[in-house]
């Protein structure tokens, strides 16, 4: 089962909930920067609870990658190692405003 989700303003998002279906045994993740700004900046991780139920600093995070920015039009696909437990951990994305003041507009697939 296939998840989709448009994430159109510089925040964090669960994609997966902790607990939640699907299972961690994810595929493939394609992100994509739909709209005509700059590129758009994202982080995508797992968190646990240590300090809070919501992101918070004091979580354990593990990043599959941090800081990389998605030119607009192009998509960033990522096929590798990305199974984890999801009985522990949340999947979260952190978007930020693109690098000219405008607000990202992205899709991301889960598969």
């Amino acid at each position: 089962m296939a998840i989709y989700k448009n994430i159109t303003s510089g925040t964090t998002t669960t994609l997966i909930t902790k607990g939640g279906i699907p299972s961690g045994r994810i595929k493939k993740i394609t992100i994509a920067n739909v709209d005509g700004h700059q590129a758009d900046n994202v982080c995508l991780f797992l968190e646990d609870e240590t300090a809070s139920t919501s992101t918070d600093a004091g979580n354990v995070k593990f990043y599959f990658f941090k800081d990389v920015d998605i030119p607009m039009g192009t998509s960033l696909v990522v096929d590798d190692n990305l199974s984890y437990d999801e009985r522990l951990y949340h999947l979260r994305m952190v978007t930020q405003n693109a690098s000219d003041g405008g607000t990202p507009s992205l899709t991301i697939i889960i598969k």
